[in-house]
């Protein structure tokens, strides 16, 4: 039998609800009651002395609560829930194999424990309280509650006003001085920060005006400010007070890109709808997959969760973890001053520090030690290569470490091939710098694009005779090869291993709504049922806004001269929904997933050879999709785990949006009139130094795949296209490999004698089984792709180092430690760098210290050599041919378009 489960029969008003029949967990005649000693002995477990391996409980948690929210079953209960979680998490990464081995010594019974009966009682319902009741993963452990107060404040007047009002001044301050160089952006962890003196300042002012609506009583002020009213506040800020794709308006509208008049504010309101509202359907729709099931962790959701709860619950303060008594807000506190202080010292007084290219300070003129070692340009292999943590190792806390172990690895590889590459010059590479994501003509300078475009951004086919088409870094074909094989590879491993997933979600999608049954069904995991006291977001609101989304984007590509068939909508669609699938289901285990944005290049570059213009729109609709499906499913995650109403989620997430588009275009247009009167915004010699960086970015990208043509950059690197198979057909292989290889175990052993199998089994069987078993490729391969635009493995050697303290050390052997602390640091880094990072730019950028320098040998030793050259794209390791330029010869150039 399942847990017992003490639910409400009473309707209740707002949100709230009370569970249908199909949503009971199957009861026990009698309700088991733990016996009193067994819920002191676990607080006092939890909340006393810790060292160790013990655990912690959350910030802000009742002792006796969580103790009689973990003890509901009895033995019997117990070593059941214990033997279907066992079963259930066989394949499960995330799952921590000590305790996986610990529940299989339990349901062994006492005696092959080697315990008292009393004792074994004891754990073997707590173990299974924990996982079945709470959760089976100790970070979430360490950040949610197992029990919920449906009658906290959430969706308040106050929650309300402080959310859009941050969506208000993040949007408007972002959006205004994204272009500039530097710019300047209000970080959300600051944001966060200030929510609670606002919260805690308007449950002192406001009065205590309302009115009762059905029962339920609706207030200005219900009282202290509340986590889950912080929490609510920080969603909606965080959801919308970001640009996302709309720096393609600016691309579409101004007369140095593509100087489209027409794209007025209603074009732009009408397409930014379009690209924030279309992935929210996804997202709901996709939420049996990605948010109910106990395996999607949505690890990068915890360390706000934590610093959320830190920052508005009480501490309890008799608690002493390995000696140390401090609280984890004085915890987050310290963090935070110490890296805003360190920050200053690589990022100003010492700039070696940043990217610490040691190796290279031996002899700065040397081109192989430069390549192969350089921090700036080259491929980073030093094992020292950085001093600050906000280049590597500030995200250590958002994913768990087998994941960042492996990706790490592939890392190393793919850059060893990549170095094989670039010195046997495949593909002319070794003309160029390797690590570059620029676009070189034969002559070793970069394109210039303008020299074979007309007026209306079409290909002058005779001047492209003459300059030839654009070439790339060895490091950029390489990821791009490595991109195309990650599309198919994903969609083949993601919808074959996890077919009983998929079909589960969406066969309960179609049955629930049929019958009418709760979207919870199925999942009996503690957060969903407790989950089920709220009313769920039905599926016909997510289809609308789907719909909405779906309509509205025809409409912006049809009312207007866009030059995109409204059928494209149709393919995005398709397409999009077809990668955000697995991208969502590996991005919920490791915060890793699949970009598309150079599957939008590509294809429309395929589609309409020569026409940018599509290439474009396409690219923000496709990109968008996927962007906000993702955001949003991580609302909703972090409402799962919180205990948030789905409804108020819902609303506050789609309205947020709404008004974002709004401020946004405005935004926009204020912009163009203010910095665009002398005709220079977003040239590098515009006045008030809004250069645009990103959209002359996005410029380039778009000229090169929609005016060059995909089929021409196919036919000058025609591997590219079989890339897509070369993926297809190792995800076949790895799936029926992880099936079928198991059993020719059995093989070995018949054809070896005794003697030889044992040496076999022991020194190569079991090794490489037991390391495979926890290899997941689809996120392994994630980092071969993290290469290019001089993104190299000085930005990852650190943060493994990191990793292995926090995410395997600390967490394996100070357990209660690392629950209590180890988020709180990694927020106080973020929130330290984000206030620093905000001084520098006022102090250096606009106020007294503008252009002020730190001039000596610590901030200029790094960039002395070539390896700053590489980064510049002014060094390559082969010098241009006598015949004056590398590449195809003039008649080979090609011309598909």
């Amino acid at each position: 039998m399942g847990a017992p489960e003490v639910l409400e029969a009473d309707p209740m008003p707002g949100d709230l609800k009370s569970p249908g029949i199909d949503e009971k967990i199957e009861m026990s005649p009698e309700r088991w009651v733990p016996p009193e000693e067994w819920l002191q002995r676990f607080m006092d477990e939890y909340s006393g002395q810790h060292s160790g391996n013990s655990e912690t409980l959350p910030p802000g948690s009742d002792p006796l609560r969580v103790a009689t929210a973990v003890f509901t079953m009895n033995e019997e209960e117990s070593v059941k829930t214990l033997n279907l979680l066992i079963e259930s998490h066989k394949g499960d990464y995330s799952i921590d194999h000590n305790l996986v081995n610990r529940l299989s010594e339990l349901v062994q019974g006492n005696q092959a424990c080697e315990m008292e009966l009393g004792e074994w009682s004891y754990q073997v319902c707590r173990a299974a309280g924990i996982v079945y009741n709470w959760s089976p993963y100790a970070e979430v452990r360490a950040v949610t509650l197992p029990y919920d107060d449906p009658e906290e404040a959430c969706e308040s007047f106050r929650a309300y006003f402080l959310g859009f009002f941050w969506v208000c001044v993040c949007t408007a301050v972002n959006t205004f001085f994204s272009p500039r160089q530097p710019g300047i952006s209000i970080p959300g962890q600051v944001v966060q920060l200030l929510l609670v003196p606002m919260g805690r300042a308007m449950a002192y002012i406001l009065p205590d005006w309302g009115f009762s609506f059905r029962g339920k009583r609706y207030t200005l002020n219900p009282g202290p400010w509340t986590s889950k009213e912080q929490l609510f506040a920080t969603i909606i800020f965080s959801g919308a007070s970001t640009i996302g794709n709309f720096t393609g308006l600016l691309v579409m509208r101004l007369p140095i890109f593509f100087n489209q008049r027409w794209a007025t504010f209603g074009f732009a309101i009408v397409l930014a709808l379009a690209n924030q509202i279309y992935g929210l359907g996804a997202a709901g729709i996709l939420r049996r997959l990605t948010v109910y099931p106990v395996e999607a962790v949505w690890p990068n959701t915890l360390p706000t969760l934590a610093l959320n709860r830190t920052l508005i619950t009480a501490e309890n303060k008799r608690e002493t973890i390995n000696g140390w008594k401090i609280s984890r807000y004085m915890c987050f506190v310290i963090a935070s001053v110490a890296f805003l202080v360190y920050y200053w010292i690589p990022n100003q007084f010492f700039g070696a520090l940043r990217l610490f290219n040691w190796m290279t300070w031996i002899n700065p003129n040397n081109m192989n030690l430069a390549i192969v070692t350089g921090s700036y340009g080259g491929m980073g292999f030093n094992p020292f290569s950085s001093w600050d943590p906000n280049v590597s190792g500030n995200n250590a806390m958002d994913s768990p470490f087998f994941a960042q172990l492996q990706q790490y690895v592939m890392r190393v590889i793919a850059g060893v091939v990549i170095l094989i590459m670039y010195y046997r010059n495949q593909f002319w590479s070794a003309f160029m710098p390797i690590n570059s994501n620029g676009a070189f003509d034969n002559t070793m300078h970069a394109y210039n694009v303008s020299r074979v475009l007309t007026e209306d951004n079409r290909v002058n086919l005779e001047a492209y005779k003459d300059y030839g088409p654009p070439y790339y870094a060895v490091a950029n074909l390489f990821v791009t090869g490595a991109q195309f094989a990650y599309y198919t590879f994903s969609v083949v491993y993601v919808f074959i291993r996890y077919w009983g997933p998929l079909k589960k979600a969406f066969v309960g999608m179609v049955v629930n709504t049929i019958k009418r049954q709760s979207v919870y069904t199925g999942f009996e995991d503690g957060h969903s049922r407790m989950m089920r006291r709220y009313k769920e977001v039905p599926e016909w609101w997510y289809s609308i806004v789907f719909v909405f989304g779906f309509v509205i984007s025809i409409i912006g590509v049809t009312a207007w001269p866009t030059q995109t068939p409204w059928y494209s909508i149709i393919a995005v669609t398709a397409i999009g929904g077809l990668l955000t699938i697995p991208w969502v289901i590996i991005e919920s285990i490791a915060h890793t997933g699949i970009s598309l944005g150079t599957i939008w290049q590509v294809l429309p570059g395929l589609w309409w050879p020569g026409q940018p213009l599509p290439q474009l729109v396409i690219l923000m609709l496709g990109g968008a999709f996927e962007q906000m499906a993702g955001g949003f499913t991580t609302d909703l995650k972090f409402a799962h785990y919180a205990k948030l109403p789905p409804r108020a989620v819902f609303r506050g997430h789609v309205s947020s949006c709404i008004v974002n588009c709004f401020i946004y275009c405005a935004i926009l247009e204020v912009m163009v009139i203010y910095f665009g009167q002398d005709g220079t915004l977003c040239q590098w010699d515009n006045k008030s130094y809004m250069v645009c960086a990103y959209a002359n970015s996005v410029f380039s990208s778009v000229i090169f795949f929609g005016a060059f043509g995909t089929n021409n950059m196919f036919k000058l690197y025609p591997i590219l296209p079989y890339c897509f198979l070369i993926g297809a057909v190792l995800g076949f292989i790895w799936v029926y490999g992880e099936k079928f290889l198991p059993r020719t175990r059995g093989l070995f052993q018949a054809r070896m004698d005794d003697k030889q199998f044992s040496t076999f089994d022991k020194w190569i069987w079991r090794p490489v089984a037991s390391t495979l078993s926890c290899l997941n490729p689809a996120i392994a391969l994630s980092g071969a792709m993290n290469w290019a635009g001089n993104n190299n493995l000085t930005y990852a050697t650190l943060g493994i180092y990191i990793a292995w303290v926090f995410q395997f050390y600390l967490k394996r052997r100070y357990t209660a430690w690392w629950g209590k602390y180890a988020y709180l640091i990694f927020a106080g880094l973020s929130v330290g760098v984000a206030i620093s990072g905000l001084i520098v730019t006022l102090v250096f950028s606009f106020g007294a210290g503008q252009g002020t320098s730190f001039s000596w040998w610590g901030n200029e030793v790094g960039r002395g050599g070539i390896d700053y050259q590489l980064y510049n794209n002014n060094a390559s390791l082969y010098p241009l041919p006598d015949v004056g330029y590398f590449g195809l010869s003039p008649e080979e150039y090609p011309l598909e378009w």
